[in-house]
């Protein structure tokens, strides 16, 4: 990338020429209100000062080309455009659950509630009313992080609030006097993903051996519940490697449903000598998997201890932020606050890794609100997108600090830098129903983009979760939610937030009976799976990927196809009742994993896909073909659906 500095005027061109900007940096003052309801944010910015040119620009040459900007005296943003194509694609932002293509988008870079619905249907018009819909760029994951098809890539290094448009121009706006942009030049998408992960960091290497070793189950409602769960599950042939009980911490029952009671330590009568029930299960093969978040329910115990020392975020009046997640309300840990920090830690440390809990959910991260006062006087405006970052620190830490190596855990919430700490990432909570915008086919384009975005590990809730108003599970959606669940790194089944209300793996013969069959599947792959977070490291590429990472002729705009590793190819069913299925293939020779048949790639084929034989293909050259197609095929003779 070539750099031409003459005072404040900056031009940037790539290697063959292409001027990427060609402009000055400009700073202004303007004042935004940030409205906050249950991880909802409303933006809105007002009394803009007039523009000036920034104070200072400090260019540091290289791959990365490292910017650095400082704003004139008296200004809070600073913004700058860089040159649009029209026939540029813009890949990154985070994780995005509809587009993965940004050009001619705008949207805030905001850690926030996915929302619910997000489309134009009955349970998004229900959802707006009730003020849960979100917009279709509301993200647990945004990213400061972007990509151009031209060959460059921008990483924004800041927390503060940014808004980006794609349109005519590439423009960003950045809430903050100083800023630092480092920018990379590459030959392609793949090239520069790599450049950035590796830039970027990514702490965590290989998952632990158990992870690979069969399907994580859901359970709620005891320690009994979650053992007669095993045994059925076991009975039935399925390869259970371990139980995951949210509820451990005991239960609350609200209007959105069954939640859990925000207090961490195990709940004696639910899950009655856990610790020793906990030895039974390791010893049988199996891990227990537990959950967190960094809220304590108003007067619990361990809230009410947190309150005495002063550990939450505060009002203005100086007293705890009760913070309302859904129905109940919370204190949040001020994550500014050393102390408050040490004692968290203390509390996974105690109350969960010494009684033998393999690893959990570290949920939520994204309900800062904007008007909390922090231990550090640090503002909402300014550690908003930082606070899911070091919630993944202070989990990271405390896990290292154990010195356990078979211990994991997964979240949602992220932000630039996020990946340094946190080993997986889920794809949140999707509506159980077929929607583009909310559904289940919503959960391959986010796993696309936060691969962009410099996540490895991606996985999903096998059968969605959020289950509101009409809404709930059908026999064929949570069937191909199962699929595409066997076809990815980790399979993680979710009751839902209103379990009693919706269908699970275990609710009738015919979801058993497919379930054990793509369990089985799924532990199949485990080799495989292996060699892909092997490949994973060693190329700095996500695991699930979109196929033109690896296949150049592969067509940008497809959206609902991935790559799971280098060599196979998923292009799950994710309408209802369909037969058959429409596949681009990339250019090659390619084997359908269930008929053994060979396809020439360069275009589209049909294949039958009935329920129980997703569309799934093995490119012929892989090492692991024989052996893939062997045990599929073996597997799916076994269950004989």
């Amino acid at each position: 990338m070539k750099c031409l500095k003459e005072a404040n005027h900056l031009k940037l061109s790539l290697d063959d020429g292409t001027v990427i900007f060609d402009d000055k940096f400009f700073s202004c003052n303007s004042e935004v209100s940030i409205k906050s309801d249950h991880g909802h944010y409303k933006i809105h910015e007002s009394r803009f000062s007039k523009e000036s040119v920034v104070d200072d620009i400090d260019v540091e040459s290289g791959d990365p080309l490292i910017v650095k900007l400082k704003a004139k005296s008296g200004s809070n943003k600073i913004f700058f455009s860089m040159h649009g194509f029209k026939d540029e694609h813009i890949y990154g932002g985070g994780e995005q659950y509809k587009y993965i293509d940004l050009k001619n988008k705008s949207m805030p870079i905001w850690v926030q509630e996915k929302g619910v619905g997000k489309g134009y249907d009955l349970l998004s018009f229900l959802a707006y009313m009730k003020g849960v819909r979100g917009n279709w760029y509301s993200t647990y994951f945004p990213a400061g992080i972007f990509y151009s098809s031209k060959g460059y890539a921008i990483l924004i290094k800041n927390y503060n609030l940014m808004k980006v448009s794609f349109k005519n121009y590439n423009f960003f706006e950045v809430w903050s006097d100083e800023l630092e942009i480092a920018l990379f030049e590459g030959e392609n998408i793949r090239s520069l993903i790599q450049k950035m992960i590796s830039y970027i960091g990514q702490e965590y290497s290989e998952l632990p051996e158990w992870a690979y070793e069969g399907v994580w189950i859901a359970s709620q409602g005891g320690i009994k519940v979650a053992e007669d769960k095993i045994k059925a599950a076991k009975d039935r042939g399925i390869p259970v490697n371990a139980v995951w009980c949210q509820d451990w911490s005991g239960k609350k029952i609200t209007s959105f449903g069954k939640q859990v009671y925000w207090n961490w330590q195990y709940d004696k009568q639910m899950y009655e000598e856990l610790p020793q029930k906990i030895i039974s299960m390791n010893s049988a093969g199996i891990k227990f998997l537990a959950y967190i978040n960094p809220f304590l329910i108003d007067q619990s115990p361990l809230y009410i201890e947190g309150e005495e020392k002063g550990y939450f975020v505060k009002d203005r009046s100086g007293s705890a932020y009760k913070v309302y997640v859904t129905t109940f309300p919370a204190g949040l840990v001020d994550l500014t606050n050393p102390d408050a920090v040490k004692w968290y830690k203390q509390i996974i440390r105690n109350n969960m890794i010494n009684i033998g809990i393999s690893g959990w959910m570290a949920d939520f991260g994204e309900y800062m609100p904007d008007d909390i006062i922090t231990f550090s006087k640090r503002t909402g405006i300014n550690f908003h997108n930082e606070y899911p970052v070091q919630w993944a620190k202070l989990n990271s830490d405390v896990v290292n600090e154990s010195g356990k190596k078979d211990i994991l855990f997964f979240m949602r919430a992220g932000f630039t830098g996020s990946t340094k700490y946190c080993p997986v990432y889920w794809g949140g909570d999707q509506s159980v129903n077929w929607s583009k915008s909310d559904g289940l086919p919503t959960i391959v384009p986010a796993g696309l983009s936060l691969g962009f975005s410099g996540v490895r590990y991606y996985h999903f809730d096998c059968g969605g979760y959020t289950s509101l108003f009409h809404v709930k599970r059908t026999e064929e959606l949570f069937m191909r939610w199962s699929e595409i669940a066997a076809f990815s790194l980790i399979m993680r089944t979710h009751e839902g937030n209103r379990p009693y209300k919706n269908l699970q793996y275990d609710s009738n013969e015919r979801i058993f009976n497919h379930f054990a069959l793509m369990s089985n599947i799924h532990a199949s792959l485990k080799t495989y799976l292996k060699y892909s977070v092997y490949s994973s490291i060693k190329e700095n590429l996500p695991v699930m990927k979109h196929p033109f990472l690896i296949y150049q002729d592969y067509p940008e705009n497809l959206k609902y196809q991935y790559l799971l590793g280098n060599e196979l190819l998923v292009s799950p069913v994710i309408r209802p009742h369909a037969k058959s299925w429409n596949v681009y293939l990339p250019k090659g020779k390619w084997i359908h994993l269930w008929s053994g048949k060979l396809f020439n790639g360069g275009n589209y084929v049909n294949v039958d896909s009935p329920i129980g034989k997703p569309p799934v293909f093995i490119v012929e050259s892989s090492s692991y073909a024989e052996e893939m197609i062997k045990n599929v095929q073996f597997v799916d003779k076994k269950f004989n659906l």
